[in-house]
């Protein structure tokens, strides 16, 4: 009998909130689902630290043998969460994570996607990793409408789902003061120029106080450029590593203006009436299916979910049905 039924593989253990958020609901729905949490395993640029903060095995990403090692010993290896095919900045990750699965095969087990996204690609060998991953899964789950057309383009089936995020539950009875959270990332600087400016100009016609919030510290030297400009007046930057601590920051906040995905996830989870900056498709998707606002600078409008139970129920549903098909349970 193999020691793990699921090896999780995801953007683990880089310092970035919102994928060890990821990390956190993989491990959390498999319990739910009835997995063992001695039976559940990961692979992670931080194994120590990550087997420290979710209870399970940790496997170096970047030691071969140790992640073939793990993959002997697992029946599953699970695709769990994020956008790990594309290509934008470089086609590496679509490389990396098609010798996973191809290392899967190799090794017997069978291999699960849940909460992915698809691209951009940009390139032919980005298309091509891709394509040849996703056609080796058993089950292909992904998060947004434009990666299942992706999916659908190649022939293959898939179930669309919210970001796992979304199956995590998030503090909603805190007190609300006149704190604006605003969150930034670099990469994209038209869009943060006007988010920066957008922001610092209704804190001021509304009466309200930024706080700087980053996951990871490229968002917080970000924030930190526009203070240093004079474009922003922040009364803090913090950098949020655990749920916990972004729960810490809601205390007095009203609104919520941010660029990366999952800092607009955790601001409808918690009730915080959000705008967002969509640098990425897989952001314009979420809005547009929880009905928060694109953050328009000359004329910004927040809103958030009053209940997004039936996201974190279809989370459950989709790792019951990926579990299903690949273990046959």
């Amino acid at each position: 009998m193999k020691k793990y039924d699921v090896l999780a593989a995801g953007y683990y253990g880089f310092g970035n909130l919102g994928d060890e958020l990821l990390a956190a609901s993989v491990v959390s729905q498999l319990t739910q689902a009835g997995i063992d949490r001695n039976r559940i395993a990961l692979l992670s640029a931080s194994p120590t630290c990550e087997s420290a903060r979710l209870g399970v095995d940790s496997f170096d990403r970047w030691r071969l043998p140790q992640v073939w090692g793990a993959m002997q010993k697992s029946r599953t290896l699970l695709l769990g969460g994020g956008g790990l095919f594309q290509d934008a900045t470089s086609v590496k990750s679509c490389l990396y994570y098609w010798g996973l699965v191809k290392m899967a095969r190799a090794a017997g087990i069978k291999v699960w996607a849940a909460g992915q996204s698809i691209g951009p690609l940009s390139s032919a060998a980005g298309a091509f990793f891709a394509r040849s991953a996703f056609s080796s899964c058993v089950f292909r789950g992904v998060r947004d409408r434009r990666s299942l057309d992706v999916l659908e383009n190649w022939g293959l089936a898939g179930i669309l789902s919210d970001d796992l995020v979304t199956g995590l539950k998030v503090k909603r009875d805190f007190e609300r003061g006149n704190y604006l959270l605003l969150n930034l990332r670099p990469g994209y600087k038209e869009l943060a120029d006007a988010a920066a400016a957008g922001a610092a100009a209704c804190a001021k016609e509304q009466g309200l106080a930024v706080k700087g919030v980053a996951f990871a510290e490229e968002d917080a030297a970000e924030l930190k450029k526009y203070a240093d400009k004079g474009v922003l007046e922040l009364v803090q930057i913090t950098v949020v590593k655990s749920l916990e601590d972004y729960e810490n920051m809601l205390s007095g906040c009203c609104r919520a203006v941010g660029m990366r995905l999952h800092f607009i996830v955790l601001a409808a989870l918690a009730g915080l009436p959000a705008a967002a900056v969509a640098y990425d498709p897989k952001v314009s998707s979420f809005c547009a299916r929880w009905n928060v606002p694109l953050f328009v600078p000359q004329a910004p409008e927040f809103s958030a979910p009053a209940d997004m139970r039936e996201a974190g129920d279809g989370i459950k549903a989709l790792f019951k049905a990926g579990l299903t098909a690949a273990m046959g349970e």
